[in-house]
C-alpha cells in the first residue's frame, strides 16, 4: 500500500464518505428507534448499523487490503500490511436515540496500531475535523490548536463515565476533586466529539476510563496534532488496549494527571 508515498490525499477520499454517512444518521435523527441490546448496559440502533455498513463498504474501496475494526462488526480482514480502519459509525448512540444533539462519526486509519489519519464528523453542525500524523489538525478549512490556558482553574474540563457503574470507583472521587479546582466540568456522552472539541480549544481538557479503541483512535490523533498531550492516567502512551485516557495542553494535562494519579 503506497498511497501515502504517492502523495495520496486522504482527506479528499475520506471526507465525502463520512459526510454521506452523516446524511444517513440525520435521516434517522429525531425519529423513534428500536433499541437492540448488545450487552446488559449497551444498545444499538438501525442508524448505527446502516452508517457502519456504508462506511465499511466505502472505506474498503479506498484501501482494499486494509483491515477494519468497527464498533458493531468487530475486527475483520488481513492485518499483514499493518493498516486498519478504526470506525465508530455513531459515537453518542444514547444521545442520538434520546434526540440529544451531541453525536458524531469517528474514523481513523492506523498503521501497526498507531493513528496516521483521523477524522471526526459532526453532521448536525457540518463540522469535519481532520488530522494527519505530522501535518496538523483542521476543522473544515481552518487549522486548529488546543487551548492555551495554563491551569485547571481557568479550564472547562470534559469527562466521560463508563456505563458500568461498578467501574466508577476512584474516578468519581477524582471528578469531585477536579470539579473543585476547575472553572467548569461537562459530561456530554460522546467522547470522540469531546476529543475533537478539545483539539479545537472548546474544551481545555478531557478524561475518561474504560472505553474502546474506536471511541478514541481518531480523537487521539486530532488532539496530538493540535498540540495536545494524550496519555493514560499513569502518563503512559495510549494504545488499543488502553484503560484510561486524558488529553489537554501541556500544563493542564500535568495538573489532571496529578489529580487522577492520587490514590
Amino acid at each position: 500500500m503506497n498511497k501515502k508515498n504517492d502523495g495520496f490525499d486522504w482527506k479528499d477520499s475520506i471526507e465525502p464518505i463520512m459526510r454521506k454517512a452523516g446524511d444517513i444518521l440525520l435521516s434517522y435523527f429525531g425519529k423513534h428507534l428500536e433499541r437492540k441490546a448488545k450487552t446488559s448496559h449497551e444498545f444499538v440502533t438501525e442508524a448505527d448499523l446502516k452508517s457502519e455498513k456504508y462506511l465499511i463498504e466505502s472505506l474498503s474501496n479506498v484501501i482494499p487490503e486494509a483491515a477494519f475494526m468497527a464498533e458493531e462488526s468487530g475486527n475483520n480482514g488481513d492485518t499483514n500490511n499493518g493498516y486498519c480502519w478504526v470506525i465508530d459509525p455513531l459515537d453518542g448512540t444514547t444521545n442520538f436515540a434520546q434526540g440529544l444533539p451531541y453525536f458524531c462519526i469517528s474514523v481513523a486509519l492506523t498503521k501497526n496500531n498507531i493513528p496516521h489519519v483521523g477524522a471526526i464528523f459532526n453532521p448536525l453542525l457540518n463540522e469535519f475535523f481532520y488530522a494527519e500524523k505530522g501535518k496538523g489538525a483542521w476543522l473544515n478549512d481552518k487549522k486548529i490548536k488546543v487551548s492555551d490556558f495554563k491551569s485547571i482553574e481557568q479550564s472547562v474540563i470534559a469527562i466521560g463515565l463508563p456505563y458500568l457503574r461498578k467501574k466508577h470507583g476512584h474516578l468519581v472521587e477524582a471528578i469531585g476533586t477536579i470539579a473543585r479546582s476547575a472553572y467548569a466540568i461537562r459530561h456530554f456522552g460522546a467522547i470522540a466529539l469531546d476529543l475533537a472539541n478539545t483539539a479545537c480549544g472548546r474544551f481545555d481538557g478531557v478524561f475518561f476510563p474504560r472505553l474502546t479503541w474506536w471511541d478514541i483512535a481518531a480523537g487521539v490523533l486530532l488532539a496530538q496534532e493540535a498540540g495536545g498531550i494524550v496519555t493514560d492516567f499513569d502518563n503512559k502512551e495510549v494504545h488499543p488496549d488502553y484503560i484510561s485516557c486524558v488529553a489537554a495542553n501541556t500544563p493542564v494535562h500535568k495538573e489532571l494527571i496529578d489529580q487522577l494519579k492520587r490514590p
